[in-house]
């Protein structure tokens, strides 16, 4: 049996009571965090493309119109007919941005897989080229597929 008259018992009784009333008020989390959806997961959750040849190693020139940064890990090839590749760099390039020019040291009129890519900033009228990183392999995507990577990734 405890003594309440006990001062030093009487205080940690009180710290103990004050302890978990405080731990009581505290909001409970009702649900646990939500880890973002990886590259892979967010392709699988929208509609392939309808007509998918597999991955490719190379792209002609022709073949593509537009380059779009996706993020330092991500580029998107645009086609004629909204045909779309990804590809997925080979690590991730460092201060590759959206608003880089790209270089792309591209060889027999086209682009393949480990060949490099790199981000230009322009300064004052100065060329200043970024990390040079190699190109993977070119996935087709769906323009679905692609909206949604975009989006989940910009989160």
């Amino acid at each position: 049996m405890m003594d309440a008259t006990n001062p030093r018992l009487a205080g940690a009784l009180v710290a103990t009571v004050l302890l978990g009333a405080a731990c009581a008020t505290q909001p409970v989390a009702t649900g646990t965090a939500v880890a973002p959806m990886t590259v892979d997961e967010i392709l699988a959750s929208a509609p392939a493309p309808e007509h998918d040849p597999g991955s490719a190693n190379c792209l002609h020139r022709e073949a593509y119109t537009d380059i779009e940064v996706i993020n330092s890990e991500l580029l998107l090839f645009h086609g004629r007919s909204d045909r779309l590749w990804l590809n997925r760099l080979g690590q991730s390039c460092t201060g590759l941005r959206m608003d880089h020019t790209l270089a792309l040291d591209m060889r027999n009129g086209r682009l393949c897989h480990l060949d490099t890519v790199s981000g230009v900033d322009m300064l004052g009228g100065h060329y200043l080229p970024g990390a040079r990183c190699s190109l993977g392999k070119f996935d087709p995507v769906s323009p679905e597929q692609a909206d949604l990577l975009k989006a989940e990734l910009s989160r």
